[in-house]
């Protein structure tokens, strides 16, 4: 058979696929092709999508001034593959495929020759975007009266429409009715549904799968026919020694069965061997107590039933009061596992903080302890800050004389804080002459008293704070 083609001897198109598949998100092209006489030539390209009848503009094409404009939605997504007119392709590139963009389009191509009126030519495509459906599900039916087992599988919101097969045992089954439901989304969704006569001891395995393009391997679910065993109880929030369950919390109780059985089972409940607490609410095989309170405490049985049998299952649940205590115009509630954490918690605390201020009083003391051994120009031995007067040189005239401030200290008040500064007084200074080749410092002691002082000397000479006697004091 022939590809989709139109013609009207001067102008042929055609399509290389009537049908165009492709996943949500890819890049899609679909295929248009022309060819003309030597005396016709082309003149525009048009592309559309068709509803009812109805066409919507997605993108055209002038070759006469080389422009083309997308329409809508189509602005950012759709372009001509090539616009070359020598290669005389007219198909359309969509990027970045959504659902939306499933339907028929339309490629139409306009030429024209000398002294004629323009002609054109047209052929139509599906664009199939590819859904994958979700995972197939099964529910069943079974009538105890008659033994027959009714199994409905469905693969939902998916396109095209997913493919469903039936196995009992292994062994393909073909006695399924198909159906295609469209949702209200514009997805479809499949169901099938097989019958069955099922012996008493038997327990035969049904498994569904299903297919579709946009898989990358099939999908499968399976039930087996059979009595239900309740394997455990879960408690949510699941209770530990520090955090246990307190009054006031949801508490949700799962009642857990082997997976796929059918039919499926029922679930009933019971507390103490009695009623389950006003405040519980049964949803399919779980018991929510919202708002427990210590009464609710107890032993909870789960009874799972189907035709096939029973079994039960047990859980004790300790529901734990709470001490209240006042913070400012509140209230706040803490269990007694909770004041053990707190306790726990503020012991670290109080062993971090003494490791803290032990390392910082040892890192003072050994820095005092340094400087107490090493005496410092200008350094008072009762405070770890050192002091040093300098007495500038006012020039080199001699005989004159040079004014000085003496230097402010910080007096120690409380750890690692300071009081403003005061005045401070030197109670000797003696100079010492740069030309001496004696070790030490030479001079007569030049008393200074008072927030300034006056030093005469000659200009030659430098002032400076002996070593071994000078220290400080606090000023008047």
């Amino acid at each position: 058979s022939s590809w989709p083609q139109t013609t009207t001897g001067q102008l042929t198109v055609s399509t290389g696929s009537a049908v165009v598949e492709g996943s949500i998100g890819q890049t899609v092209t679909l295929d248009c092709s022309y060819t003309l006489t030597s005396t016709y030539t082309v003149r525009a390209i048009k592309w559309y999508r068709v509803e009812d009848a109805i066409r919507d503009p997605v993108l055209i094409y002038d070759h006469t001034d080389g422009t083309a404009y997308a329409y809508g939605l189509y602005r950012n997504k759709a372009s001509l593959v090539n616009m070359n007119a020598a290669d005389q392709n007219a198909s359309l590139r969509l990027t970045n495929l959504h659902f939306s963009d499933n339907g028929t389009y339309e490629c139409v191509v306009v030429a024209r020759g000398s002294g004629v009126a323009p002609q054109e030519e047209a052929v139509t495509m599906e664009l199939v975007a590819w859904v994958a459906p979700n995972d197939p599900i099964i529910t069943d039916d079974y009538n105890p009266n008659t033994n027959n087992l009714t199994l409905t599988c469905t693969a939902y919101s998916g396109n095209p429409a997913a493919t469903l097969t039936w196995y009992r045992d292994g062994s393909r089954m073909y006695n399924d009715r198909a159906l295609v439901f469209t949702s209200w989304r514009g997805y479809l969704d499949t169901q099938s549904t097989i019958s069955v006569i099922v012996s008493p001891g038997q327990s035969p395995t049904f498994q569904c799968v299903a297919n579709h393009p946009a898989f990358t391997s099939p999908k499968g679910v399976s039930v087996t026919l059979g009595a239900p065993s309740v394997s455990a109880i879960n408690i949510s929030p699941t209770p530990t020694e520090y955090n246990p369950l307190l009054e006031r919390d949801d508490v949700i109780l799962t009642c857990m069965t082997q997976e796929g059985i059918v039919p499926e089972p029922t679930y009933t409940w019971q507390h103490d061997g009695g009623p389950v607490p006003a405040s519980a609410q049964r949803y399919g095989n779980q018991l929510k107590i919202f708002s427990a309170q210590v009464e609710d405490s107890g032993t909870y049985t789960c009874t799972a039933t189907n035709a096939m049998g029973t079994d039960t299952g047990e859980v004790v649940i300790v529901v734990e009061g709470v001490s209240t205590f006042t913070m400012g115009p509140g209230t706040s509630t803490m269990s007694p596992g909770a004041w053990v954490g707190v306790a726990l918690a503020a012991a670290v605390v109080i062993f971090v903080l003494g490791l803290l201020v032990g390392w910082l009083l040892k890192s003072r003391g050994t820095e005092a302890t340094g400087k107490a051994n090493q005496p410092r120009k200008g350094h008072h031995p009762d405070t770890t800050r050192q002091v040093e007067a300098v007495l500038p040189r006012a020039g080199t005239d001699q005989g004159t004389t040079r004014t000085t401030s003496v230097p402010m200290r910080a007096l120690p008040a409380l750890p690692h804080e300071y009081q403003d500064l005061q005045a401070a007084q030197y109670h000797g200074l003696v100079y010492h002459n740069e030309d001496t080749t004696d070790e030490g410092y030479e001079g007569t002691a030049v008393p200074v008293v008072g927030r300034n002082a006056e030093l005469t000397g000659n200009g030659s000479e430098d002032y400076e704070i002996p070593e071994d006697n000078a220290y400080l004091e606090l000023g008047p």
